[in-house]
């Protein structure tokens, strides 16, 4: 029952409480009727033998059996419920009788009727039918008696009958009690189901949905309580819209201010490799022309040997500035593209970790990367690497590069000892700030960020960025 509509159940509980409920008072009264047509029949048969013995006491006496059988056949002959009646001795034998041809079977030829109550009543099953018989005695029963049949069928085909009429009686009124429940059952659901189809609507979103209240009772009131739920629903989504709007606001606005700070950075960083190739490197060249001209015009060994050091430490200092304005801003990758940038950054990096293997593979079409996204890829690359060196104490470095048609995924994989998200979350705290501004980073530019790690198992940074900007965010990312 648990998948019919609402109709169906309702029908199926009043019809079916209306059948079996008519069907128990039609067993009830077939019950009854049976049991007294029962007792009519034996009372009777009983008053039949009375008559019959005041008639025939006689006849038995002077042994006239003629007489005695025109007697019992007229008698049977006026009551269509006798079947047969029988006189017997006070033994049992039949003295005389109404059939002309025998016993039919399945009726017992002598019964010891001196044991038997003289109101007992035996039921055969003949070839007849059944067969009720009553024993009445003829003067106490020193004459004989009288076994009298009286057939049950007239009385089974009555209650038959009147079992069907009541039938027909109770599926007429389960038939008129069907369109009644259904009627009833479309005016008691049509508000429920009004009710359902506003909570679909409700459920879609469309807090404005309202239900009209016709009764004043349970569904009513459940109409009415539905109704204010439905106005607090209309102003919780109105100030959830405000708040929406407010908090998207601020998220363009934190996103905005942290876009201006990197840009600011990389501004900051391109201007001071600039001053340190443009003019500190270059007063720094000069420097060393100027020493050498010293060199050459002094004959002193120890004043040679004193400017020879500070030629060699000026050297080194131009050398580590060189270094610093290629790490603060690659040329290469304004001029020769992404892959030229992280392959000279990693060959100096090998330099400076000789213990460590670093393996670098990429593919696609890399110069379909835009400059804000190839600028922040190289930068991730920087940030892995510094941590690595840091932290990781690893042995090898896999460093991947792929560009799909739609975005670009990179990834930085180490076999170092790891860490747990507790560690992560300390040093979050701790304002080791160098992944939190990474994954900033990758907001600002619509990206994914995602680290894999676990301690004594290595850590996998990866990012995925959309391939393309639009104009405007192009315009906004620039960073020169």
């Amino acid at each position: 029952m648990r998948n019919y509509t609402l109709y169906v159940k309702f029908n199926a509980l009043i019809v079916g409480t209306i059948f079996v409920c008519g069907l128990l008072a039609a067993s009830l009264f077939l019950y009854s009727t049976s049991t007294y047509m029962n007792y009519e029949l034996d009372t009777s048969g009983r008053e039949l033998a009375a008559s019959i013995s005041q008639v025939i006491s006689n006849d038995i006496l002077v042994d006239d059996r003629f007489a005695m059988t025109e007697q019992l056949l007229h008698a049977q002959q006026t009551n269509d419920q006798v079947r047969y009646i029988l006189v017997t001795y006070p033994d049992g034998r039949i003295l005389a009788s109404t059939f002309t041809d025998g016993l039919p079977k399945g009726l017992p030829e002598r019964r010891d009727v001196q044991h038997d109550r003289a109101d007992k009543t035996v039921t055969f099953d003949s070839t007849e039918g059944y067969i009720r018989e009553v024993v009445y005695p003829i003067d106490g029963g020193l004459v004989g008696y009288f076994r009298i049949g009286l057939s049950e069928r007239p009385m089974m085909q009555l209650m038959w009958k009147r079992f069907v009429q009541t039938m027909l009686v109770i599926l007429a009124i389960c038939l008129a009690a069907s369109v009644l429940a259904t009627r009833y059952a479309r005016a008691f659901l049509r508000p429920v189901q009004t009710l359902a189809q506003a909570i679909r609507q409700i459920g879609r979103g469309n807090y404005s949905v309202r239900v009209p209240v016709e009764t004043k009772d349970e569904v009513g009131r459940l109409a009415k309580a539905f109704n204010v739920m439905s106005n607090r629903l209309a102003v919780k989504d109105r100030e959830n819209s405000k708040l929406l709007t407010a908090l998207r606001e601020k998220e363009k606005t934190r996103i905005w201010l942290i876009d201006q700070l990197f840009s600011a950075r990389e501004d900051e960083r391109r201007r001071i490799s600039r001053e340190l190739h443009d003019e500190t490197s270059q007063s720094m060249v000069s420097m060393l022309a100027y020493l050498r001209l010293i060199m050459d015009q002094t004959e002193e060994p120890k004043v040679r040997e004193l400017v020879a050091g500070v030629r060699d430490l000026t050297r080194e200092t131009l050398e580590g500035l060189r270094h610093l304005a290629v790490n603060l801003h690659p040329p290469l990758l304004d001029d020769l593209g992404l892959v030229v940038a992280i392959e000279k950054y990693l060959d100096t990096y090998r330099q400076t970790q000789p213990g460590l293997t670093v393996i670098f593979h990429h593919d696609g079409d890399i110069s379909r990367v835009s400059r804000p996204v190839a600028l922040f890829c190289y930068r991730m690359v920087q940030e892995g690497l510094t941590n690595i060196a840091r932290h990781a104490q690893a042995h090898t470095v896999t460093i991947g590069l792929h560009v799909l048609p739609s975005k670009l995924t990179l990834s930085v994989r180490d076999d170092g000892i790891g860490f747990s998200a507790d560690r992560a979350e300390r040093a979050r705290l701790d304002n080791h700030l160098g992944l939190v501004s990474m994954r900033e980073r990758t907001d600002v530019l619509n990206g994914t960020f995602a680290i894999d790690s676990h301690p004594g198992k290595g850590t996998t940074l990866t990012i995925s960025l959309p391939l393309y900007l639009s104009e405007e965010e192009e315009h906004e990312h620039s960073l020169g």
